[in-house]
């Protein structure tokens, strides 16, 4: 049996960068480049005409940035997954992006097995970040004042849509697993910010962890 091989876009607006990571991923096995792009706009054009499973996109881009253009995709395509490769380490910056709902953040310091390793856990359905990120994740689990876990009581159907978050799937992606629609889906999210007290999908997959919730 043929193993299906994913395509991967890969939008970056320095051609010296872009090209070498184009060269890494025709290189993997499980892979292939269904295309290149500098920017978000030129990203739409070809997505719409030869589709990749992810996008490896940069931050900072001219015409059409990384943010604008994952916020603009995930309601054209629901079911592309995305990577954020950058050298922006700031807490605002990847909050940003993890509350878009990616499902990857790496720094651009990453070497061809990183990135191996990166794409493997995104296709199976895991999310994944540079280890250089880790800190980011332990200063918002000690800032996040969280309700104790003894005084929230999560349904079945909500401990199991929040661990389908930690996993990195999208509202989209979540109600089609479960056959609900994204507006239940949607709803259960609603109701598990308002129990854990969460502000934002950081702090609930943070909340989640604290508590033992997802695995």
């Amino acid at each position: 049996m043929i193993k299906p091989v994913t395509r991967i876009a890969v939008v970056e607006d320095h051609s010296f960068y872009r090209n070498g990571l184009c060269m890494a991923i025709r290189r993997l096995k499980f892979t292939e480049l269904a295309f290149e792009a500098a920017n978000g706009l030129e990203f739409f054009e070809k997505q719409r005409a030869n589709p990749a499973d992810i996008a490896l996109i940069d931050v900072m881009m001219p015409v059409m940035d990384g943010y604008e253009t994952v916020k603009a995709a995930k309601n054209e395509f629901p079911l592309l997954k995305f990577i954020i490769l950058t050298m922006m380490d700031e807490d605002e910056t990847i909050t940003k992006f993890i509350q878009a709902g990616v499902q990857g953040y790496l720094l651009k310091n990453i070497d061809n097995k990183g990135l191996e390793t990166a794409l493997k856990a995104v296709i199976h359905g895991r999310q994944y970040f540079s280890d250089e990120l880790m800190p980011f994740f332990t200063r918002t689990l000690k800032q996040e004042k969280e309700r104790p876990v003894n005084q929230v009581k999560l349904t079945r159907r909500e401990i199991e849509i929040l661990q389908l978050i930690f996993e990195g799937l999208s509202t989209q992606e979540i109600a089609d697993k479960l056959f609900v629609s994204a507006r239940t889906v949607s709803n259960h999210r609603f109701n598990l910010n308002n129990k854990t007290g969460a502000k934002n999908t950081a702090s609930l997959i943070s909340y989640a962890l604290k508590n033992n919730l997802v695995r």
